[in-house]
């Protein structure tokens, strides 16, 4: 079994909910406490943009913050931490959901027949392609059986991909 990388995976994570934005500010290693504004200013990228890269970190639990009141100016000021210590955590937490959600989508496609639109305007269930007298209702092309067999195989191959980086963590 090959190596694997965890902060390759844990990156490309904070990419998928984060964004570019997040997977920067991830990547900067910042070790201490941080404001959404004074970051935003260094870095010169819209304080939007980072705070909603804050807030998507924060969802998956690897960015925290506290608030404090600005005396001077009233507002609600945001501290930021990375929490690095975490990333394994994180990772292992996330690659168990999205295990868990392939094997269900496995049992949905093994324990029913699906009709698709040659266009692939949809996909449904055989119940619902007599009521559509198995015509597309999008494009009226005739629907055509599904073999689902590759999707499956597809989707045990992924299940076993995340079964080995799971070992590892």
């Amino acid at each position: 079994m090959k190596e694997i990388d965890v902060d390759k995976l844990v990156l490309e994570l904070v990419g998928r909910v984060a964004g570019e934005i997040g997977t920067i500010l991830y990547s900067l290693q910042l070790e201490d406490e941080f404001t959404d504004d004074k970051l935003a200013l260094e870095l010169g990228i819209d304080i939007s943009e980072i705070r909603k890269a804050l807030f998507a970190m924060y969802e998956i639990g690897i960015a925290e913050y506290k608030r404090k009141r600005d005396d001077e100016t009233g507002w609600m000021e945001y501290y930021w931490r990375i929490n690095y210590s975490r990333a394994r955590e994180v990772l292992k937490r996330e690659l168990e959901k999205t295990k868990k959600k392939l094997e269900e989508k496995i049992d949905s496609e093994s324990n029913a027949i699906f009709y698709i639109c040659p266009n692939y305007c949809i996909k449904v269930s055989y119940d619902d392609a007599i009521e559509l007298n198995f015509y597309c209702p999008k494009c009226g092309s005739m629907l055509n059986y599904l073999d689902c067999e590759n999707a499956i195989r597809n989707l045990k191959e992924e299940i076993k991909k995340i079964d080995e980086i799971l070992k590892t963590l």
